[in-house]
């Protein structure tokens, strides 16, 4: 089942929170964006058109990180 666009708003919100960080746009903005196709650069705000389906690889910090918050898949989640 596909997530409601609150679901995801609040997710965003919950993943920033639980990080420190400070989105640089408004969270209902980034997922309005992301649902026409667009991703969001996190860092900048930069909007990327029709990026939504493009994948980009980890740098090796990046992965390190994802690893070291537990979000790589390794660790049980509850």
């Amino acid at each position: 089942m596909e997530k409601s666009r609150e679901e995801r708003v609040q997710e965003l919100v919950e993943w920033a929170t639980r990080l420190g960080l400070k989105l640089p746009r408004p969270a209902q903005e980034i997922v309005a964006l992301e649902e026409q196709g667009h991703a969001v650069d996190l860092e900048s705000g930069d909007i990327l058109w029709n990026e939504g389906e493009a994948r980009y690889g980890l740098t090796v910090v990046g992965e390190a990180t994802l690893h070291l918050q537990g979000m790589d898949g390794t660790q049980e989640r509850s």
